[in-house]
């Protein structure tokens, strides 16, 4: 009884939230550009962190674990802004959450300029991942919060691949010339002008971002689990199998070269499937494009079982690289569907940053390496078969949870 009462009001609340009534509207232009330039710039530091690793050796005298560990820093001061968004989203101003963490990003990255020590560079590092967590939250918090979530989701994916490409083959010769302070105090000033696209940000997200835990439906919070879990099997899936692309390539007795080209190409052709999702929207519902989506991902994994030919690789890499940017806006729209409280989505960032650093982790166990003496390459069987299983097992989860959400947009428009 209580339980739908509570549904109800939840439904009252959401239909609400998506009247066009309110001070900002989301659905706008300015606010989608906003958020997308704020979700494609501001991981930057990470985005070039092979350039960073490369400074800090060569220049600091770091060694190369040290140097590594000043990105992991990073990444878990990331993941660790996790637990400060489950305060800030129903109790702050969202805008000034937004210039706070800016203005950290910016102080520490010229503090980075003139530290010369790791343990000091680590704590520093370590709180401008948090300014980095906390702005992507906002940004994934703001996709939530449109009309069409799965569109505005693709293009929050498409600026990241294309900035990120785009970054990284121009930086080496920047860097080049400025060196690795030089690169901090360019970082401190490009997130400097972050601070333009503020304004254009939602200050709040209304009603039903205040809402506790307590006060959403018992399907909700029976639910959110479930979302969470199966995107931690499909991010240790696609972790896991592409960071062991290069190494399916030489086991195959590949040309090295050719395998970097490949891989290069069909990483620059992965914004195809974010553009085909963006194109697609709920076209087709939700169900078709999230099967399609897996279908092609299952395909390509199939393929790379007994790799016998070049262009059987570079099938299987691009069909990989399209299905993973393909379903990914599914993926995280129906998440979000599942909380409008925002609390859900906060922990996103958190489980993608932990299932892709599982994934290598997890199929690297299952791995065997060749008989001393022998001229067999290793099998890397056990990696795809990993993959296909935490494929299959993210779909069954997805499939109970993108039913619900059909269901209560169904009810939301019968009561609106």
């Amino acid at each position: 009884m209580s339980d739908e009462l509570t549904r109800t009001e939840y439904f009252r609340k959401l239909s609400i939230s998506r009247r066009p009534d309110q001070p900002l509207d989301v659905n706008k232009a300015p606010t989608i550009i906003a958020l997308c330039v704020l979700a494609s710039i501001t991981p930057l530091a990470v985005l070039i962190g092979p350039l960073i690793v490369s400074g800090l050796i060569t220049e600091l005298g770091f060694s190369a674990q040290v140097a590594g560990n000043m990105i992991f820093a990073e990444l878990s001061g990331a993941a660790f802004s996790t637990f400060l968004a489950l305060y800030w989203i129903g109790r702050c101003d969202w805008r000034k959450i937004l210039w706070i963490s800016i203005g950290a990003m910016v102080l520490c990255n010229i503090a980075s300029s003139m530290i010369e020590t790791p343990w000091p560079l680590g704590v520093v590092r370590f709180v401008a991942g948090i300014g980095v967590g906390t702005v992507m939250a906002a940004t994934l918090l703001t996709c939530g919060m449109t009309r069409d979530q799965e569109r505005v989701l693709s293009f929050w994916q498409m600026g990241q691949i294309i900035f990120a490409a785009a970054a990284l083959a121009a930086l080496p010769f920047i860097f080049s010339a400025i060196g690795i302070r030089g690169m901090y105090l360019c970082l401190a000033a490009v997130m400097a002008i972050l601070a333009f696209a503020v304004p254009f940000m939602p200050k709040s997200g209304g009603a039903e971002k205040k809402l506790h835990w307590r006060d959403l439906p018992g399907s909700t919070r029976r639910f959110a689990p479930v979302g969470l879990i199966g995107l931690l099997f499909f991010f240790i899936a696609m972790g896991g199998i592409w960071n062991f692309m290069e190494r399916l390539g030489d086991s195959a007795r590949l040309d090295r070269e050719f395998i970097g080209f490949t891989l290069a190409g069909v990483s620059a052709c992965g914004v195809l499937g974010s553009v085909c999702s963006a194109w697609l929207g709920l076209k087709w519902g939700r169900l078709t494009p999230f099967l399609l989506g897996a279908a092609v991902l299952a395909v390509s994994m199939i393929l790379l079982y007994n790799i016998s030919s070049g262009p059987q690789f570079i099938l299987a890499a691009f069909l990989f690289k399209f299905g993973w940017w393909f379903i990914s806006p599914y993926i995280l729209a129906n998440i979000m569907m599942l909380d409008v409280s925002g609390k859900l989505i906060a922990a996103v960032n958190f489980v993608i940053a932990f299932g892709q650093a599982l994934g290598p982790l997890v199929v690297g166990l299952t791995l065997s390496p060749a008989p001393a003496g022998s001229s067999e390459k290793m099998s890397f069987t056990p990696a795809i078969n990993v993959g296909l299983v935490c494929l299959i097992l993210c779909c069954v989860l997805f499939l109970s949870i993108i039913r619900l959400n059909d269901r209560r947009a169904s009810a939301v428009a019968w009561q609106a």
